[in-house]
């Protein structure tokens, strides 16, 4: 069983030394480029999964021999390389839960897709401006550390409230096509009876 799973992707344009710390009984995983991320900054492979075209051919192999597991993918598949990354870790090994760094900048496609996988897999993203992840029903304490959180029904969201928040709500149905909770600030608590909420923070 481990704590936490850390998958790395690109784009490469995240700070990693300010934005990634060393944890206890963490597994590595590097997903195409953001394998090269790893290797660059001297840190332990467990696993690298990709097709591996945005890597250097001949730096490709001086990164290979510092992993423990390597999973080549076919350049014609019908999944992302982090979908596919998702989906091995789920029916493969044991965690309590999984941050991935990277994957929100760079093609808007890309990262649409990936929030459907957030709430598919229920797994957090970072860089240096955003994080994001997916509550479930029940009461929770927010944490905010950015300039703005943003609120999203993933699935129509019943009875939400937000308290301790800049603007609070009572008992409100927010739907999948409501963008009432945009660019809220603070934080607080949130609590809702039914549905999926994809919180933002972002300093953008």
């Amino acid at each position: 069983m481990y704590d936490k799973i850390k998958i790395f992707v690109g784009p490469n344009d995240y700070d990693f030394v300010h934005l990634y710390f060393e944890e206890a009984n963490e597994f590595l995983i590097g997903v195409d480029s953001g394998l090269e991320y790893l290797s660059d900054y001297g840190r332990k492979i467990d696993l690298a999964v990709g097709d591996f075209d945005s890597i250097d051919k001949s730096k490709y192999e001086s990164i290979k021999e510092k992993c423990s597991q390597i999973i080549t993918l076919n350049k014609d598949k019908k999944m992302t390389d982090l979908a596919y990354t998702l989906d091995y870790i789920y029916n493969n090994l044991d965690y309590n839960s999984i941050e991935v760094y990277g994957g929100i900048s760079g093609r808007v496609d890309h990262f649409l897709a990936n929030v459907n996988l957030i709430k598919k897999y229920d797994f957090s993203m970072r860089d240096n401006k955003h994080h994001i992840y997916m509550l479930r029903k029940g009461k929770h304490t927010v944490n905010n550390y950015k300039k703005y959180i943003s609120f999203f029904a993933i699935e129509d969201c019943y009875n939400l409230s937000l308290r301790g928040f800049k603007f609070e709500l009572n008992n409100y149905y927010l739907s999948m096509n409501d963008s009432l909770c945009v660019s809220n600030e603070g934080e607080g608590e949130i609590e809702f009876t039914k549905g999926k909420v994809l919180l933002i923070s972002t300093d953008d």
